[in-house]
């Protein structure tokens, strides 16, 4: 049900006794709009979803009912020692952040009942903790716990904590809208149904957010399909500044893009902020571009800068994040590591280095400026192309309005069930029929069918056909490929062996990365990189890491040594670093470009008042717009939204022609479709072609002697057999590889981190490159695999939105040119080409031999 927007008499009326007086003292203004309206419902144990934008105090809303209900409990002398409530964040830092803004209010409330120490507990179990204080929680749990998805995995795999769960009655989830599109939500969905099922009690769930949409998908996820949840959207308080976002041009009306010129224009205008402004938040999207621009800033700021990242050691971030809210740092760069709730204390400024893909990201990244109820949420989208200008536009535009993108939950996922059942048997032995209706409660496997369920553990008990080979490379080992993990008989089922929980608890989770090493330094450990570029590292090579320039030393094992240096340093590769607009954003900025055209043919004047007085733009950013639309009506024409317009240019490098689409949808949906065209030109043509994939369109290299008529387009965007299409250019390419690896790594088919470790980096590699084809060959329907396929249609591409949009029959637009078009130049950027291969080596020397050989 949707909480009304009640006005209660007393504000404080929910609270009593002693977390009363204190709140009264520490926030002599009262509460927020988010803490009146859900201190009730918390209060009286109901399912509650909290809506509220940031620095609106959502986790002091969360919990401070619950401590409430504690001190009551003291105070009519009932408060036992147990577990009471579980906090889960997807970010370890912010669970540091919540134990140190609850132990205050615990502190100076123990202080008011003249107390040595506080009657209810708080503790904190992350990958971080240590064994002696892993024991210390297990052996006396408090009664306030925070943790994240994968520690969480962890305990209930022990049957030691087996009874701590006995006593909780509230369950937390905070940022609950970077969970439910995720691997890692679908996994804490399964475990929160654990919990539940041990619980003395059905427990009460709160889900937190400032970005979500729409509210039932969410409470969906945080119940289950089966339970009640109110919904509480708060406003901002009365008379709060908003929310200010700017959009500004790194290019002038008469230049073309220059990544030298827009470059300095950057660190001039991020120097001039960090200079103008207390504190600047810097999002540069990718790991390597935070390094450069921390590194560059360095000159100016020093230490007054620094980088913050996922490649960075966790005990660094941690004291970036102190520094920044202490007030020491003029300015962080990051990549995505801050977007979520970690405190920072006050900002100034959030400044965005290109687009941030979604409306969502965008609130959450300027959300991290006037991070409080009082000061202005202020947000810069500084763009360096015109195609970045144009969709900088659309996003402010689309965040101004709160026009977040609608959530898409990850639905029956196979490697997180493998994962679950694993889990599930170290903590004991269990029927098979219980485990399928245990994890069909939760929302992501409610609709998990039966085969689907026994097939998980027909693959986890050695069941299925194994591919010979499939075994650990070096000769005399365990063969851990393949091994089965679990035993099977008469309905139940456990852990195979002693091996089984060891191995779950070093490999345990759903996040995947590219293999990494530690890079270390005289003064100890300060990050990481992927093992496939260390191993290309020389002595001498020049790197930058935590902004600083390093020198490699050597590769010992899964260890870079490396040194201070100075010179000019290179940029590490992060291969999973990979930005693209929403679907939406796809959609509304196909609008905002077919809309301009139109308003063009009323003359250039009406465009230009269009783009400045109705987007908020100033005249250099009208002008590098009102250009690249001009450009594109005298060399092309620009595309109706309703409209596929196709291009066909010479390929002067590979002396066939190429063909760029252009579509009104986002990067991955135009993956989807410009694989399946692929393909059915591949089977038509028998030839190896060339595929470009971006927002808004794609490009198809044919080779030299293979066209496209303009006849011929419709046909190849049909929706008939459009997902098989779309698997067979995939398998044509690298991807489904590429992702089987994480999707193995997930089922614990292979180990991320085996018992003892690799003696070589790659060792994930032989899993794509040998273990890929062999259990395609073996089982072609292998769980597995078909969690691989849905992976890479559902998650990895976007086949559900292509595919609605191929239905739609869009109107197909042909033009013929002498070379690309502005759009084409400014959105489908020709670099990077996979290929997509039809051709044999075979016939294509066979091919070659016919050119050179005379009849």
């Amino acid at each position: 049900m949707l909480m009304p927007g009640v006005d209660i008499a007393d504000p404080l009326g929910a609270l009593a006794g002693p977390v009363r007086d204190w709140f009264a003292r520490t926030f002599p203004n009262g509460p927020t709009p988010a803490q009146r309206l859900a201190w009730p419902p918390i209060g009286d144990g109901e399912n509650t979803l909290l809506i509220s934008p940031t620095g609106t105090g959502k986790t002091l809303a969360a919990f401070l009912a619950i401590i409430d209900g504690l001190y009551r409990e003291h105070a009519a002398g009932t408060l036992t020692p147990g577990l009471r409530c579980l906090y889960v964040s997807p970010l370890r830092s912010l669970g540091y952040d919540i134990e140190r803004n609850l132990t205050d209010p615990l502190d100076a409330i123990r202080r008011d009942l003249g107390l040595a120490k506080s009657p209810v507990t708080i503790g904190v179990r992350t990958g971080d903790t240590s064994a002696y204080h892993r024991r210390k929680l297990r052996d006396e749990p408090p009664h306030l716990l925070i943790t994240t998805p994968e520690s969480l995995s962890l305990m209930l795999s022990q049957a030691v904590w087996h009874d701590a769960w006995r006593g909780v009655r509230h369950l937390i989830v905070d940022e609950v809208h970077a969970l439910v599109p995720t691997k890692r939500g679908a996994d804490l969905s399964v475990s929160l149904e654990r919990i539940a099922a041990r619980a003395a009690v059905d427990p009460s769930r709160i889900g937190l957010s400032a970005t979500c949409r729409p509210a039932e998908i969410v409470t969906r996820y945080l119940v289950g399909p089966d339970r009640a949840c109110c919904v509480v959207e708060a406003a901002p308080p009365e008379g709060s500044p908003g929310l200010e976002i700017e959009v500004a041009s790194l290019l002038k009306a008469d230049e073309a893009p220059h990544r030298g010129l827009t470059y300095r224009r950057l660190l001039r205008k991020l120097r001039d902020a960090t200079h103008r402004a207390r504190t600047t938040v810097i999002f540069a999207n990718t790991r390597a571009f935070t390094e450069k621009i921390t590194h560059d800033l360095k000159h100016d700021l020093g230490d007054k800068v620094a980088a913050h990242h996922s490649a960075l050691d966790a005990e660094r971030r941690r004291q970036v994040e102190a520094s920044l809210k202490a007030g020491e740092l003029s300015a962080v760069v990051t990549s995505t590591s801050l977007e979520l709730g970690v405190d920072i204390g006050q900002a100034d400024l959030s400044v965005l280095v290109g687009l941030p893909g979604g409306v969502s990201r965008c609130l959450q990244r300027v959300g991290r400026a006037g991070h409080a109820v009082d000061i202005a949420t202020r947000g810069w989208l500084l763009a360096a192309t015109p195609a970045e200008l144009a969709g900088a536009v659309v996003t402010a535009h689309a965040a101004r309005l709160g026009q977040v993108e609608p959530l898409r939950p990850v639905l029956r996922p196979l490697d997180v069930l493998c994962q679950q059942l694993i889990g599930m048997a170290c903590g004991g032995e269990w029927a098979s029929d219980d485990a399928f209706a245990l994890v069909r409660r939760s929302s992501t496997m409610a609709d998990l069918s039966r085969r689907d369920f026994d097939d998980c553990l027909a693959f986890l008990a050695g069941e299925l056909a194994a591919p010979p080979g499939a075994y650990e490379p070096e000769p005399g080992s365990t063969p851990r490929w393949t091994a089965p993990r679990i035993w099977k008989k008469n309905g139940l089922f456990g852990v195979r062996n002693g091996l089984i929980p060891r191995w779950f608890r070093s490999n345990v989770g759903t996040i995947t990365s590219e293999e990494s090493v530690r890079v270390q330094l005289e003064t100890g450990v300060i990050g990481s990189l992927e093992g496939a570029y260390a191993e290309k590292l020389q002595p001498g090579d020049r790197f930058i890491l935590d902004g600083r320039a390093l020198e490699f030393v050597r590769l010992d094992g899964l260890t870079v040594h490396a040194r201070a240096t100075g010179g000019e340093p290179n940029l590490p590769r992060w291969s999973s670093d990979r930005q693209g607009l929403s679907a939406e954003l796809a959609r509304d900025l196909s609008r905002f470009r077919s809309e301009a055209g139109s308003i063009l043919a009323e003359g250039p004047s009406a465009l230009r008042a269009w783009l400045g007085e109705g987007h908020h733009l100033g005249i250099d950013e009208v002008g590098v717009l009102e250009a690249l639309f001009a450009a594109q009506e005298q060399v092309s024409e620009i595309p109706g939204e309703d409209a596929v317009l196709v291009e066909e240019v010479p390929d002067l490098q590979g002396g066939g022609l190429i063909y760029a689409f252009h579509a009104p949808l986002g990067r991955p949906a135009c993956e989807a479709t410009g694989r399946a065209v692929a393909a059915r030109l591949g089977r038509r043509f028998g030839r190896d072609l060339q595929l470009v994939v971006a927002d808004l369109g794609w490009s198809i290299a044919l080779p030299e002697g293979a066209e496209i008529k303009p006849g011929d387009v419709a046909g190849l965007l049909v929706a008939d057999g459009f997902e098989d299409d779309v698997l067979e250019g995939l398998d044509r390419g690298e991807l489904p590889a590429r992702r089987f690896r994480h999707v193995a790594a997930t089922a614990l088919m292979v180990l991320r981190r085996p018992e003892g470790g690799r003696t070589k980096v790659g060792g994930l590699l032989w899993v794509a490159q040998r273990l890929y084809p062999l259990v395609k060959a073996a089982c072609p329907d292998h769980p597995l695999l078909r969690e691989t396929r849905r992976e890479v249609l559902e998650e990895i591409l976007d086949a559900p939105t292509a595919r609605a949009w191929l239905e739609s029959r869009p109107r197909v637009r042909f033009r013929q040119l002498d070379g690309p078009s502005p759009f084409a130049s400014a959105w489908i950027d020709p670099g990077g080409p996979e290929p997509v291969r039809y051709e044999t080596p075979a016939d294509a020397l066979r091919r070659l031999h016919e050119r050179l050989v005379p009849r």
